[in-house]
């Protein structure tokens, strides 16, 4: 899970993140989402719609696992904004059983 922390910042040093629903929607593009297991039902369906909008797969953690990756306990969704960086979290969430991808339906 290292990997994926260390990824998250990459993202934060160079801006390339979006915190949060309300900033998530704000964006025109984004290659990833990624919604903790805390998320509210109803910020989870905006996360949901955020996904088809922005053609990019939308991943949920175990609770309270985001928050520990970023290194900021309070964040619930963020939005990966480089290519790049989403394709290696992507793979490397793949691996690990406290991600999952969200495909529609309940998670």
């Amino acid at each position: 899970m290292t990997k994926i922390s260390t990824y998250l910042g990459f993202c934060i040093r160079a801006g390339k993140i979006a915190f949060g629903i309300n900033r998530i929607e704000a964006q025109k593009r984004a290659y990833l989402l990624i919604a903790d297991g805390e998320l509210g039902k109803n910020s989870f369906k905006v996360a949901v719609k955020e996904k088809e909008r922005l053609n990019c797969p939308l991943i949920v953690t175990e609770k309270g696992l985001l928050g520990e990756l970023a290194h900021r306990p309070t964040v619930k969704a963020v939005a990966i904004l480089d290519e790049n960086l989403a394709v290696a979290i992507v793979k490397e969430a793949q691996q690990k059983p406290q991600f999952k991808f969200y495909s529609g339906g309940e998670n």
